[in-house]
């Protein structure tokens, strides 16, 4: 208790320090003082990634996406940095791995078929399909299907988190988030709307999924947590949230 203390009063010191002189060298040891926050990101978003791409390429990426929240953060305005912070920390890491473009064509395809198959389905049927009638569609068998949502789980991931939608004129999710020195009404609205069409779309997902996302994003447990108490395996988790992640993007997809 007595450290947490004294971290909150050396880094409130600092603030005050770097607001009011905004010196390199004050900002660089509140940048010390936070990497903790690109550790934990990166923890988070590397074990959705295939094993080729290193935690210490994400690692850096997510300084910068730091460097970037102490920079523009005004702790006038009574806001938590930390929650900030980790928007921009993910936000930096998503923008590199979309640069460098490493999921093959034939995962976005893939990708776009069971998004097809998941509206043809629940047209049909009236309700969302289950795994093996996902499956009988695509014509696949049913450890087939699995196979195929761990490989379209990055690709779901990073459209997300990174930008509401896929063309190049919409902006990252990041960037909706009021910029805390230029917040006109008209982002706060736009922020408001766009918070309440997210709740309406997850209010439709069935119990299980909705309770997947609520664990992983806003209680902030790992997938091996979520699985423990729901007791399934961790790989099951990961199709639940990638199948709860489809419905959403299909449903964001007309918010324009």
């Amino acid at each position: 208790m007595g450290e947490c203390v004294a971290f909150g009063n050396k880094t409130s010191a600092l603030w005050k320090k770097y607001s009011r002189t905004k010196k390199i060298e004050y900002r660089d040891e509140l940048i010390v003082s936070y990497l903790h926050l690109v550790k934990w990101v990166v923890g988070r978003l590397g074990a959705t990634f295939p094993s080729f791409i290193k935690n210490d390429d994400l690692y850096s990426s997510g300084v910068t996406g730091l460097i970037r929240a102490v920079e523009r953060f005004d702790p006038s305005k009574k806001s938590k940095f930390e929650s900030y912070a980790i928007l921009l920390i993910k936000g930096a890491i998503i923008d590199e791995l979309r640069k460098l473009d490493w999921i093959p064509r034939s995962v976005h395809q893939k990708a776009s078929q069971i998004s097809s198959a998941q509206c043809e389905l629940q047209q049909k049927l009236g309700r969302d399909p289950t795994d093996e009638e996902f499956a009988e569609h695509l014509g696949i068998t049913t450890e087939n299907f699995f196979e195929l949502l761990a490989r379209i789980r990055p690709i779901i991931l990073i459209p997300l988190s990174a930008k509401i939608f896929d063309d190049e004129e919409s902006a990252p999710l990041v960037e909706k988030i009021p910029d805390q020195n230029v917040q006109t009404s008209s982002e706060i609205v736009h922020k408001k709307e766009f918070g309440k069409i997210l709740e309406r779309a997850i209010s439709k997902l069935p119990e299980q999924e909705k309770k997947v996302l609520k664990l992983y994003y806003y209680d902030e447990l790992m997938l091996k947590e979520i699985g423990k108490i729901l007791g399934v395996s961790e790989s099951r988790v990961s199709q639940i949230h990638t199948k709860a992640l489809l419905k959403l993007r299909g449903q964001l997809g007309s918010y324009r």
